[in-house]
């Protein structure tokens, strides 16, 4: 996957974060599972 630019997540982090969206779930749902703050998302 691309990395996306100026952004201060990790690579793991913007992986798992993609994985979800691409399973259908909701950012704040994502966000609470990964652990990053659903603004971020």
């Amino acid at each position: 996957m691309g990395t996306i630019r100026k952004n201060r997540l990790s690579q793991a982090k913007q992986d798992r974060l993609a994985e979800h969206f691409v399973a259908g779930t909701t950012a704040i749902c994502a966000a609470a599972l990964i652990g990053v703050n659903s603004k971020t998302v």
